[in-house]
């Protein structure tokens, strides 16, 4: 699916049903003219050699420093995850399953967290990251990119794979040329370990929400975002509690291993964002039966400064 605009959301009732009005987003004015041609490279972690599903060895979750990256400075536009085989083709997600793939900028801090800044990273759902207009997200020529993995094999034979990442990248990305973002990694649990549990016991038709919020650092504009949920997810929302506008980013389950996401919609938007304001993320996952180690994580792209 392509990007959902830019959304107000309320809540009506006990069934909690959204009712989606569309809101405008501000245009990019006194824009810098970018940092030119966009040039294609791909990786590749692994491999990772997983035996059979329910056998020993059959997943990997691990972490590894220094993965690779394209050389020197540049702006990174766009990142696509897959997992493939070792002659490069996507293996099905019925036989692999990308449960999570984070890639990180240990030379930068993240704004929430006391740790290495998460840029980049993917599921079972492959959200695609994509920066419009004159943004990027910029890597210096001697910052280091660590990573941390969980692959899972979901068929009866074993199998060799790696976790595959393409990069849009601008060589001619300078900061007096484009308009650099910073990542915002808001996690339903906060700076913990991602992973929490619904307990399945509201009956048929029953949803489980779960909110976090925080406080905006600074006077800027939210440019992109992409979510990530697990088995029994419904959607996950970025609101700014200041003014009721959000995006709601919803799970589709087509071309999936088991009831893993398939697809998520992402937001692309241009709305600005003051120092103080209140951000929530607000995931909803099905409480009919119970999900265990579930995640809500919204991935946003936001540019410090003003227009």
């Amino acid at each position: 699916m392509g990007p959902v605009p830019l959304r107000k959301v309320a809540s009506l009732g006990a069934a909690a049903v959204l009712l989606i009005v569309l809101a405008g987003c501000e245009p990019i004015i006194n824009a810098p003219p970018g940092g030119g041609q966009v040039v294609q490279a791909t990786f590749t972690i692994g491999p990772f050699n997983l035996a059979p599903e329910g056998q020993a060895g059959s997943e990997s979750e691990a972490a590894q420093a220094n993965v690779p990256r394209p050389t020197g400075a540049f702006g990174i536009k766009t990142m696509n995850f897959d997992i493939v085989d070792a002659a490069g083709a996507p293996v099905p997600h019925s036989a692999v399953h990308l449960h999570h793939v984070l890639l990180m900028d240990n030379a930068r801090r993240d704004p929430l967290c006391n740790r290495a800044q998460r840029f980049a990273g993917s599921g079972s759902e492959r959200t695609p990251i994509s920066l419009p207009g004159p943004y990027a997200y910029m890597v210096g020529a001697s910052d280091r990119w660590d990573a941390l993995w969980h692959v899972m094999n979901t068929s009866d034979t074993a199998r060799q794979v790696y976790i595959q990442y393409t990069i849009g990248y601008q060589p001619g990305a300078t900061a007096q040329n484009t308009r650099a973002v910073t990542p915002f990694f808001l996690d339903i649990t906060g700076c913990g370990n991602s992973v929490y549990d619904v307990p399945g016991d509201g009956g048929p038709g029953s949803v489980f929400t779960s909110t976090r919020s925080w406080t905006v650092p600074w006077n800027g504009y939210l440019v992109a975002a992409g979510g990530h949920l697990h088995g029994g997810g419904i959607d996950i929302t970025l609101r700014n509690n200041a003014n009721g506008e959000a995006c709601t980013m919803v799970a589709h389950y087509e071309h999936s291993h088991g009831d893993a996401p398939g697809e998520i919609t992402r937001c692309t938007f241009h709305t600005r964002v003051l120092q103080g304001q209140s951000f929530s993320i607000i995931s909803r996952y099905d409480n009919s039966i119970p999900h265990q180690d579930v995640m809500g994580i919204v991935l946003a792209y936001a540019w410090q400064g003003t227009q």
